[in-house]
């Protein structure tokens, strides 16, 4: 039994760990549509400074706030073209974080140290960009990142406070922007600290939305729109840099029969274990999806024919060992299996294709071929992997079951 501290520490290491690739991967989408967007919010935010410049030239805090937004303008177009490819980084939204905040503290300081510390903590505009940078983060999909981005915010602005009132000696200005309050300052960081609660929330709602949009229930695999479209992105990616893709059709051996005899619970649960078993057996870079019933498909992205079929081998086997015991409730079905006793051993047939090996000149064609081999598998004995003409025999069909 786990103590409450051990049940801290893993739920805390939970919390750090992001380990599914689904979140992963809209999060990296995301960044594209949040890079554009901020380029063309500060963008418009150099228009400001820009009227404000027309209007008072010789006020220094408009010549901060243009040199502050021009800055953004072009770091914003560098993380657009590092967001471009096809592939991000996965330390961009981290950074991108990092950067929107510090920008909005940067120009806060600025205005300090330039003997405006009565604008540094009581702008009326600048300010409330930090509520903006964290409420970005909640369409990364990483709970990590608002938290680090809504902790970062809290910290600078206090440094800021202590800077602008260490330094205001005789030159607050409270005219225009007011004076300094203690009592204001603290709702305002307690505010920010709301915001990043509120924003960790919604984050943990949306990747839960976001899992359940694309996984299968029964499984935990993902469904198959999801993977045709990793699937096209990955087709692209390697024929462009020349890397082989595999991919792999696995169906189980007389699985009607099998749900016909033991119960649709019983498959459901073979199923998933299946399942289970699939994935310890493939890299983080794969994507195991269930493809309709009992059949499910592998992408294996750098790996040829001769590395994927001793992948798929292995997967074979691990399928031969799955194990589910029955519930203890009798099936009130005639000729049902009887409780309390192990469901057979099931077997599985497997096809692969693989570009370039196969040639195929459309993702299509490659679905299609190892769909293809994979009826051969099941035609020829089945428990069998066939990657090419000759197939890999595993040890013959399982008996006791009608085809």
């Amino acid at each position: 039994v786990q103590s409450d501290v051990e049940r801290r520490q893993s739920a805390w290491r939970s919390f750090w760990v992001v380990d599914d690739p689904v979140l992963r991967d809209a999060g990296l989408r995301a960044e594209r549509d949040i890079a554009r967007v901020r380029l063309i919010l500060v963008t418009l935010l150099v228009l400001i400074p820009i009227n404000a410049l027309i209007e008072a030239p010789g006020r220094l805090e408009n010549w901060i706030g243009f040199a502050i937004t021009t800055a953004s303008v072009i770091v914003g177009a560098a993380v657009v073209l590092l967001t471009r490819g096809e592939y991000v980084p996965r330390w961009v939204g981290f950074v991108a974080s990092v950067l929107d905040v510090t920008w909005v503290s940067i120009a806060l300081l600025l205005y300090a140290v330039a003997g405006r510390p009565e604008i540094a903590v009581n702008s009326r505009v600048v300010f409330e960009v930090y509520f903006l940078c964290i409420a970005i983060t909640c369409v990364r999909y990483d709970r990590r990142i608002t938290l680090v981005t809504g902790l970062l915010a809290a910290t600078q602005y206090g440094i800021i406070i202590w800077v602008a009132r260490t330094l205001a000696g005789g030159r607050w200005d409270p005219s225009e922007y007011g004076a300094f309050s203690a009592p204001d300052q603290a709702a305002r960081l307690a505010l920010l600290l709301i915001a990043t609660a509120v924003s960790l929330l919604v984050v943990k709602r949306i990747q839960q939305l976001r899992v359940l949009s694309v996984r299968d229930r029964l499984t935990g695999l993902v469904i198959r729109g999801y993977f045709d479209e990793r699937l096209g992105e990955e087709y692209k990616r390697a024929r462009r840099e020349g890397q082989p893709l595999a991919v792999a059709m696995i169906d189980l051996d007389y699985f009607k029969s099998f749900n016909d005899r033991f119960g649709h619970a019983v498959g459901d649960l073979v199923l998933a274990a299946v399942a289970r078993a699939v994935r310890q057996l493939v890299r983080a870079e794969d994507v195991v999806g269930r493809y309709g019933g009992e059949e499910l498909i592998v992408m294996l992205p750098g790996l040829d024919k001769q590395r994927a079929l001793e992948r798929m081998e292995q997967i074979r086997r691990a399928v031969s060992r799955v194990r589910v015991e029955q519930d203890t409730t009798p099936l009130p079905v005639a000729g049902a299996a009887a409780a309390g006793t192990t469901a057979p051993v099931l077997t599985a047939s497997i096809g692969i294709a693989s570009w370039p090996e196969d040639g195929c000149e459309t993702v299509e064609a490659l679905v299609y071929r190892a769909d293809a081999r994979l009826l051969t598998a099941k035609s020829t004995g089945r428990n069998r992997v066939i990657a090419d003409l000759l197939p890999t025999s595993g040890p013959g069909p399982v008996t006791g079951l009608a085809s």
